[in-house]
Formats: C-alpha cells, sequence, structure tokens
C-alpha cells in the first residue's frame, strides 16, 4: 500500500526547473512561472520496500484554469532520494520540454525531440505539443516495436476523432512489458481512461520479451484563437 512520504520535495522540483531559466513565484502549493497558468508541484509517495530497494512513485501536478491533470513517475533504487532522483529525471525529460514548449516561452529550449503541429479537428485549430518518447528498456526502442512511429500515428488519429469542447488536452500514453509475459498499457485523456486509444496501443507491433521496457508519450492539444 502507498504512503505519502513526509519528505518536502520543493526543493528538488526547483533544482529542476531553476535549469531552464524558469522564473517562480510560489501561489498556495502550486508554483507559477511569471504568475501565469499553468501551476505545477509535485508529491512523493513510497510504493513498496525491499531488503535492499525502494520503489517511489513521483506525481506531478499541473494546474490550468479550469482543470488539472497529474504525471506519473516510479523510481526504483537503493535509498528514498536516489528514487526521487530517478523519477524526477525522468519528468524533466519526457514532460518538462513539453510544458516549456506549450507555456513557458521565457524558458530555455533544447533540442529534446519535442514537436509542434497545427492540427484542423471538428473545424478548429489547435496547436499539438508532442513530447519525445519516454523510453526505458535494456534493448534499443527499435528493437521492441517494429515501426517507431505506429504508437504516435495512433494516437494522432484518436485525437483527432474526438469532439473537443475544452480549450487545453493532456493526453498521456503509456505502454509497459513487464518482462514476465505481461504487459500493462494506459492511455489517459486529461488523466480520464482513454479505452479506445488503450486498446489500439496495446494491440500495436509491440515485441514480448524476458526483460522490463516502457513506452510514455505525451501530447498536449490547445485550441487556437481563429484566424483574423
Amino acid at each position: 500500500m502507498s504512503k505519502l512520504l513526509d519528505i518536502n520535495i520543493d526543493k528538488q522540483l526547483l533544482e529542476v526547473l531553476g535549469q531552464f531559466d524558469l522564473k517562480l513565484e510560489q501561489i498556495d502549493e502550486y508554483y507559477f512561472v511569471d504568475g501565469k497558468f499553468p501551476g505545477i508541484t509535485a508529491q512523493a509517495f513510497e510504493m513498496d520496500r525491499f531488503e535492499d530497494s525502494v520503489v517511489v512513485q513521483l506525481d506531478i501536478h499541473i494546474l490550468l484554469p479550469e482543470q488539472t491533470f497529474v504525471e506519473s513517475f516510479v523510481g526504483h533504487s537503493g535509498t528514498v532520494e536516489e528514487a526521487i532522483a530517478e523519477a524526477f529525471e525522468q519528468f524533466e525529460v519526457n514532460v518538462l520540454h513539453t510544458l516549456i514548449m506549450a507555456f513557458w516561452d521565457a524558458g530555455k529550449k533544447v533540442e529534446n525531440g519535442i514537436g509542434t503541429d497545427i492540427w484542423e479537428i471538428n473545424g478548429h485549430r489547435w496547436q499539438a505539443v508532442i513530447s519525445n518518447y519516454g523510453y526505458r528498456g535494456e534493448f534499443p526502442f527499435d528493437e521492441v516495436i517494429a515501426d517507431t512511429d505506429e504508437m504516435f500515428r495512433e494516437t494522432e488519429s484518436a485525437i483527432k476523432s474526438l469532439p473537443l469542447d475544452k480549450d487545453i488536452y493532456a493526453f498521456r500514453t503509456v505502454y509497459t512489458n513487464v518482462g514476465d509475459g505481461k504487459t500493462v498499457t494506459e492511455a489517459l485523456i486529461n488523466n480520464e481512461a482513454f479505452v479506445e486509444l488503450e486498446d489500439t496501443v496495446m494491440n500495436l507491433s509491440w515485441k514480448t520479451i524476458d526483460s522490463y521496457y516502457s513506452v510514455r508519450n505525451l501530447v498536449l492539444l490547445m485550441k487556437l484563437a481563429p484566424e483574423a
């Protein structure tokens, strides 16, 4: 059973954000860049403990004007501090650069495989900000799926089929090969289950191997004002 760690992890969060020249101010429990949405905060939970290691889950809460979405990362290491650091590294590599590109123009940009595109959906224009693949595994990514673009193509197709009625969406997709013959697939739209996409991603051309691997992708979608 997970338990909230009695650790103030603001220091680690601020250290990660500070690398990208983000000027932060705290309002209640959230940190804001230049006083504007989104706000961001973090919590850490102990998920499991073994004789010589501990499993920690890091939850990053992103506050928007009318909603909040959460990005979760798991760290497994010899100490709680090392496990939290491992989880923060995943957040930085796979999600933080996407947030900077989408919301924080003043932040320092890095070449990290983040893509942007303009999509036409239901007669409206949307800016899509697309993370790189957050991949963890022993083998190269192209050895665990035959077509490395397959997951993203299916994600884009599923998003474009939706009757979108909000201004901002977050789509997270994760596929995990546990390594014992089991697999876990998760697809979320603003932290709610996106069952159709989950079923599609589960049935892509993944290789079932005896080694753990996990593939993660985040798409932020924002409605653009009509062109004059």
